[in-house]
């Protein structure tokens, strides 16, 4: 028998019997080997019942009665699951053998508790976590790791703020609050035309009760979002002071679109808090603008109108044929940075549900970017008058964006506060322009060659003619041939003028689309126009 086999095995009562019976020599006699054997036969007999009576007496108590698990640490009972009384019942058989055998019975008895204890101890638990596995098994499923990463660690959040930021102390510092372009001002001053001409045509709206469509163009920093934002306010506090109806107002920006069709997908998350696929959410638009339901006029304004245009344009399309019809009461404000874009870019069919009512907002003269700093450094006298002067001259000549002046205004203060200052002078300001045109980008252009200067300038020459930051190769060649004629070069051909935008690719100063590599492909203005202004201008800042 094994080791194991020994260690599991329960004796019974025979073996425990000739593990205790003496061994008979065989040297002996046959007479005493039969006396001897008679006798010992008498004892095998009274051994067995006192043996029986004394296992009679153990009792096996009911699982149900067995303890608890304890925790660790905590005394346990070696007597827990066993019980073995201390009287054993008198035998039927009493004579002179039975005081010599009493401790023979009693070490027996201690010996097969302490064997059989044990070995029911593992069976009894085995058989419970057994059970237990099986029920835990037949009642539930086990879940799966990955599928608590899924829905816990994998899950992206957003960090709460817990101090609230820090107010302006000194004058610099509220100065610098105030310029950041996120400050949203009290009035918006140079574009009273602009605001009253928005203003009527949507007060209009609201008080037919009909829709309708208005074309807002404009280059970039010219304040076309902020005019309409403004517009809305005073068209809410109207409609609050009972003046006007109630109405919904709906934003989406191209920009903040993964895809164009996603405008289905925000347009009615905002109308009803639904969010379906752009397939269903465009059904379901088509379904409530096209009933006779009774329900309130929506303003939807459109921002970035030029990044929805797709080659089948029924984005754009669907979006300008729900106002059209009667029972859809939707007014669309469209916005985009190209004021041709219907004409040039758009079908036929989309132009004319478009309409005609179109508003443009130029670029800021010298004078007007002035204005609009002095406006937002009201109550100050941190500024120059001389220093705020030579910065909306200097931006005027590029670009009339405001929010270039407002950046560089605000760096100016920065300046200032670095040194310790407490005004800010022409000094900071030349420095805050130096910063400018000392940008690596601006030096990458600075060193190009001639043929790629001239041609990140026919892509700028693109855009602004489109309106759409992504042009074609083909398109800017035209601009590259106009812009080598008209400075006395002899023009390149396709060929070198594909390298030198490949070159111009590896420059990191056009995003290139290198799975076409031939007249059709895309290409993507990475750097500012400013920054090539400022790098081919050669712009003093004395």
């Amino acid at each position: 028998m094994s080791k194991g086999n020994k260690r599991d095995h329960v004796p019974t009562v025979e073996d425990i019997k000739d593990s205790v019976t003496p061994k008979v020599p065989r040297t002996r006699s046959s007479k005493c080997i039969g006396e001897e054997s008679k006798r010992k036969t008498t004892d095998k007999v009274l051994l067995s019942e006192e043996i029986n009576s004394k296992l009679d007496t153990i009792t096996y108590e009911s699982l149900s009665a067995t303890p608890r698990r304890r925790p660790r640490g905590e005394k346990t009972n070696p007597r827990g699951i066993l019980t073995v009384s201390n009287k054993c019942e008198p035998t039927v058989a009493e004579d002179e053998n039975k005081q010599k055998n009493v401790d023979d019975v009693d070490i027996i008895c201690n010996v097969a508790k302490k064997l059989s204890i044990k070995p029911r101890k593992r069976a009894l638990k085995s058989t419970t976590e057994s059970e237990s596995s099986i029920a835990q098994n037949a009642l539930s499923t086990p879940k799966s790791h990955r599928s608590s990463l899924r829905h816990s660690a994998l899950t992206p959040s957003i960090k709460m703020r817990t101090e609230a930021l820090a107010k302006p102390v000194t004058p610099l510092q509220e100065v610098r609050s105030r310029l950041h372009v996120s400050a949203v001002p009290k009035s918006l001053p140079c574009r009273e035309q602009e605001f009253n001409d928005i203003y009527t045509f949507l007060e209009g709206k609201l008080t037919d009760n009909i829709g309708g469509c208005i074309y807002i163009s404009g280059v970039p920093g010219t304040g076309k979002t902020a005019t309409v934002n403004e517009v809305m306010k005073c068209l809410k506090r109207s409609a609050e002071k009972g003046k006007l109806d109630q109405f919904n107002f709906i934003e989406i920006n191209g920009m903040k679109l993964s895809e164009p069709r996603q405008a289905y997908v925000q347009i009615l998350k905002q109308l009803t808090g639904k969010v379906l696929t752009w397939e269903q959410a465009c059904n379901a638009l088509e379904k409530r603008f096209g009933s006779k339901t009774e329900k309130s006029i929506t303003l939807l304004l459109v921002d970035e109108l030029d990044l929805l245009c797709t080659k089948r344009q029924d984005v754009i399309y669907n979006i300008l044929d729900w106002p059209t019809k009667l029972s859809a009461r939707l007014v669309v404000i469209t916005i985009a940075n190209t004021m041709d874009l219907p004409e040039r870019v758009l079908m036929g069919r989309i132009t004319s549900r478009l309409g005609l009512t179109r508003v443009t907002f130029q670029p800021y003269n010298h004078k007007q970017l002035q204005e609009i700093v002095l406006a937002r450094l009201k109550d100050t006298d941190v500024f120059k008058s001389e220093a705020i002067q030579l910065i909306a001259r200097k931006v005027s000549a590029v670009s009339g964006d405001a929010r270039r002046a407002l950046d560089i205004c605000r760096r100016a203060a920065e300046i200032t506060e670095t040194r310790d200052g407490s005004t800010i002078t022409m000094q900071d300001v030349n420095e805050a322009l130096s910063e400018m045109i000392a940008n690596p980008k601006v030096q990458a252009i600075t060193h190009c060659s001639k043929f790629e200067q001239i041609f990140l300038q026919a892509v700028c020459a693109e855009v602004t003619r489109t309106g759409v930051e992504e042009v074609y190769f083909l398109n800017v060649y035209k601009q590259f041939e106009s812009l080598c004629s008209f400075d006395g070069y002899e023009v390149p051909n396709v060929t070198q003028t594909l390298d030198i935008c490949a070159r111009l690719g590896d420059y990191r100063l056009l995003i290139c689309e290198y799975a076409g590599n031939d007249i059709h492909q895309r290409i993507l203005l990475n750097v500012s126009k400013d920054d090539i202004h400022y790098a081919l201008q050669n712009i003093s800042v004395d």
